[in-house]
């Protein structure tokens, strides 16, 4: 049995098919948006550490390049957004596969912090295991009287 190869995907929308990818163009701009916030509140914290000498100075480098991703992935799901707009606007099957490859560079991105994330977050409680430091004990003495 041979399979059939198709051009172009096609498929016919109904007013439930169409109020869907309107929800999708909706969520796909609300979290855009969030990304625009918090790539944005992110850079504007590390920015001043980067050029006052600071010591946190070696901390805002990666932050200042977080920021910018998070930005990055902002303009992807509002231009997301946008496309699949026309695509309903026009039907046009081009700007809706433009939307679905600005989706997947979103997914792509948002999977590599993901993942840049988890291994920092091991690395740390590995690190911070193995110096074999542990509270300070409480003493035998009884405490003392602070007068204010």
């Amino acid at each position: 049995m041979a399979v059939e190869t198709f051009p172009s995907l096609q498929i016919h929308l109904d007013q439930e098919g169409r109020d869907s990818l309107f929800r999708l163009a909706r969520w796909s701009k609300i979290l855009g948006s969030i990304n625009y916030g918090l790539g944005a509140f992110n850079g504007i914290l590390s920015v001043p550490l980067l050029f006052k000498g600071h010591q946190m100075a070696a901390l805002s480098i990666p932050s200042i390049f977080v920021s910018g991703i998070l930005i990055y992935m902002g303009i992807q799901l509002n231009g997301a957004s946008s496309k699949i707009l026309m695509s309903i606007a026009k039907e046009s099957d081009q700007d809706f596969t433009g939307a679905l490859d600005r989706i997947q560079k979103f997914f792509f991105f948002s999977a590599t912090l993901y993942l840049i994330g988890s291994i920092l977050f091991i690395l740390i409680l590995t690190l911070g295991l193995m110096t074999n430091t542990s509270l300070p004990e409480p003493s035998d003495q009884p405490p003392t009287k602070v007068s204010i």
